[in-house]
């Protein structure tokens, strides 16, 4: 079953780019290695631009719906941002949004915390941040290791 859901968390995620390729997802503009000070590195910034649950439970149920999920099964599942709000990922955009598993939603979000947290240490730059989560979020938790 694993190996489904796998599938199905890729194919929601953007559609492809170019080639084939996975498209990366989008990013807030406003969010760059010179303003993580005043922004994702403030405590409690994510909270001030976290989207309207309306409008997540909406793009959820679209995407349970694509999917073939009931509604009734949505809680199996949390309507994720590829690239954290945390790590300067677009907010709202389809492109940077995937259901995943409740169980590796939360794996996932320990690995968000600790990125947020070596990007606002110096230990590491947002772009390679952005691009390991990306990529691979269960690697990018290797950085974690390797410089927490």
């Amino acid at each position: 079953m694993k190996p489904v859901i796998v599938f199905i968390v890729g194919a929601l995620t953007a559609g492809a780019a170019v080639g084939g390729e996975p498209a990366k997802p989008t990013l807030n503009p406003a969010i760059t290695q010179a303003t993580i000070a005043e922004t994702i590195c403030t405590s409690g910034w994510t909270r001030t631009v976290r989207p309207y649950v309306a409008d997540m439970k909406r793009i959820k149920a679209e995407m349970l719906a694509a999917i073939g999920e009931p509604i009734e099964r949505r809680n199996r599942y949390e309507l994720d941002h590829i690239v954290p709000l945390a790590l300067g990922g677009a907010l709202i955009d389809r492109r940077n949004l995937a259901l995943q598993p409740i169980d590796e939603a939360r794996q996932k979000d320990a690995v968000e915390v600790c990125l947020s947290s070596l990007v606002c240490q110096g230990k590491i730059a947002l772009d390679d941040a952005q691009s390991a989560i990306f990529e691979d979020w269960r690697k990018a938790g290797e950085l974690c290791e390797e410089k927490w």
